[in-house]
């Protein structure tokens, strides 16, 4: 058993009864508790990623295999932002016998890169809460206990990489309708507080356009009061127009035997974008 986990036993354990108690006893708000069993369960959490780490480490030091590729430079002290909290563990800092590279081997088996200091879930709760409010927000509520900067959060952001999945069908469909849908949204650009509009009376506004296709209502799975698209494909982005449409045409072109559509429907708001990027893109 995990050391981490007997120390929890023998003492974590009496903490989260003590906090129990104390909460039944005094009859205080249901938060406080909250915060009482978080405290002792999240050092329980960072406690066991610590102890994993250091003890996979340990695993490669003793390693056979490894003293044939690899040696032994030093050990060094680490910490790394995870929901738990910031976690500290050491690990050995090796040297490749063929190549001369140097590398946290450790690290790179858990998918920690070179001065990485947040854990993908950290990211993960960071985006999350950016999408619905602010760079800040999202890096005060990133981990349960500590923060990172809003600097931080915007360049994971964006860094992001976002892959359209190829359309699963191998034979083209054969529909006679399709139906395009396009808009454009209005949202506030978060600047740094020194940083100025590059143009004189220029509004920190950004207008992400979004395009879906689909087939219609898909009467199966809607209801009375929410509508469903049948195999929607959404795109969007702050991209050029043209680049946006062309990524259109070519899902369709994919999907679809453009021979047998007999009508597309496009519905917007009549902005030039919409209907110069569709027959630029050669939908009509």
């Amino acid at each position: 058993m995990y050391n981490s986990i007997q120390q929890f036993l023998d003492f974590g354990i009496e903490n989260i009864r003590e906090t129990i108690e104390k909460f039944i006893e005094q009859g205080d708000d249901v938060t406080n508790l909250i915060l009482g069993l978080q405290k002792d369960i999240f050092e329980l959490g960072r406690n066991i990623v610590s102890e994993v780490l250091e003890g996979m480490d340990e695993h490669l030091r003793k390693s056979g295999l490894r003293k044939q590729q690899w040696e032994i430079i030093r050990k060094d002290s680490s910490s790394i932002l995870t929901s738990f909290g910031m976690t500290n563990y050491s690990r050995t800092y090796f040297l490749s016998k063929e190549t001369g590279e140097r590398k946290y081997l450790v690290d790179g088996i858990v998918g920690i890169e070179p001065h990485e200091r947040v854990t993908d879930d950290v990211v993960i709760n960071a985006i999350d809460e950016a999408v619905d409010s602010t760079y800040r927000k999202g890096g005060e509520r990133a981990s349960y206990v500590d923060k990172i900067s809003k600097q931080a959060v915007m360049d994971k952001i964006h860094n992001l990489e976002v892959v359209q999945p190829s359309a699963a069908n191998k034979c083209k469909k054969d529909n006679k309708v399709l139906f395009i849908e396009a808009d454009e949204d209005h949202v506030a650009q978060q600047r740094k507080k020194r940083e100025k509009p590059k143009k004189p009376n220029q509004k920190d506004i950004l207008m992400p356009k979004m395009v879906y296709v689909h087939e219609g209502i898909d009467y199966d799975k809607s209801t009375a009061k929410r509508k469903v698209l049948k195999n929607a494909r959404y795109f969007g982005g702050i991209l050029n127009s043209e680049e946006l449409w062309l990524e259109v045409s070519r899902y369709i072109d994919e999907v679809y035997n453009i021979n047998k559509v007999e009508t597309i429907y496009l519905s917007g708001d009549g902005a030039s974008w919409i209907k110069h990027g569709f027959r630029r893109a050669n939908l009509f």
